[in-house]
């Protein structure tokens, strides 16, 4: 028997999962057969927790898990589930980075190879994680900067205490989905800026229509500062499952946090750094907040040949835009309401 490389690919399989076209089994998620099978039935397409590539390879019920083990970016466990009445046990992969998914594809189709060549599904996957090890354990932090991080913190932050409200309120998360602000419902949003140092009052604004309002509507700015310290509470991972937990539909959160970036909250390239809430402020945006829009601006756009607007906004000069908590409280459940 040999591997058909014309067949689906493990990239298409995993789009179609995460399109919500997997089979429907009784092993607690879809998943996709591939076209090799072992002695203890075929290899399958799955999907982790939080849409993360993954691939189960059926073994004997008795199989150890001596000679296996996982990388940094690579998990590597022993899944036993009841399938067709009786109890299946499965070598069960799940990549844990996006940015190592192409690899990971790489290593599946091997091991597919492996198996249709004549190998155990368990010796398969052993001898092509060992030969892929490397390229595997590659450190990939460096793709994602801390800024990114530091951001991505901020609004889970905020999601957080919006589902504290309702379960409902990861509705109002947009900016993922493409909105120009970070959160919105109805003619209200609201623009969340996170900084990692102390007493640091100054943002960074991208574009002349960040700081303006919907048409018709209001603004808010929420600006939280950060500080790094060791075993914070604060991380993408402890953010990113609290919100899922809460939420009424964790599949539809899970799709806007990958749409943020980050297709896995437990990803070791997003969780480097934790952080603890310093202080936070909430300044209503409106005429006279220090900020470059339209109005601001000769003929009401940018000069020509100016494709681009970055600039930076001291809020220490937005003092009397700031709101106090109660009216704070109130947009939050504003906000929730669905």
């Amino acid at each position: 028997m040999s591997h058909d490389h014309n067949a689906m690919s493990p990239a298409d399989a995993w789009a179609l999962l995460r399109a919500g076209k997997g089979e429907a089994s009784d092993l607690q998620a879809p998943t996709l057969r591939t076209d090799i099978s072992t002695p203890a039935g075929p290899v399958r397409y799955a999907l982790g927790n939080f849409s993360e590539a993954r691939i189960l390879v059926p073994v004997p019920p008795a199989t150890g898990s001596s000679i296996l083990a996982g990388t940094r970016f690579l998990k590597v466990i022993f899944s036993n589930y009841l399938h067709a009445g009786r109890s299946s046990r499965f070598v069960d992969l799940t990549c844990l980075s996006r940015n190592l998914e192409l690899v990971f594809g790489e290593v599946v189709e091997e091991i597919l190879t492996r198996i249709a060549g004549g190998m155990d599904g368990l010796e398969a996957a052993a001898t092509t994680i060992s030969d892929f090890r490397e390229l595997l354990e590659r450190n990939q932090s460096s793709a994602v900067t801390q800024t990114e991080i530091v951001g991505l913190v901020g609004e889970l932050f905020y999601l957080n205490r919006l589902l504290a409200c309702a379960p409902c309120g990861w509705k109002a998360w947009r900016g993922p989905a493409g909105d120009r602000h970070d959160f919105r419902n109805g003619d209200s949003s609201l623009e969340v800026k996170t900084t990692s140092q102390a007493d640091n009052s100054v943002i960074t604004i991208h574009g002349t229509d960040q700081l303006l309002p919907p048409s018709g509507g209001t603004l808010h700015l929420l600006h939280l500062t950060l500080e790094a310290v060791a075993g914070g509470l604060l991380s993408i991972s402890s953010l990113g499952r609290s919100a899922l937990a809460k939420a009424d539909d964790p599949v539809a959160l899970a799709q806007l946090i990958n749409s943020a970036g980050c297709s896995n909250v437990d990803d070791p390239a997003w969780n480097v750094t934790a952080y603890r809430l310093e202080n936070e402020n909430l300044y209503e945006v409106g005429d006279g907040f220090p900020r470059i829009v339209p109005q601001t601006m000769v003929d009401g756009s940018v000069p020509a040949g100016v494709s681009d607007v970055v600039y930076k906004v001291d809020l220490a000069c937005a003092k009397e835009h700031r709101l106090a908590e109660r009216a704070a409280a109130s947009m939050d459940t504003e906000f929730a309401s669905c």
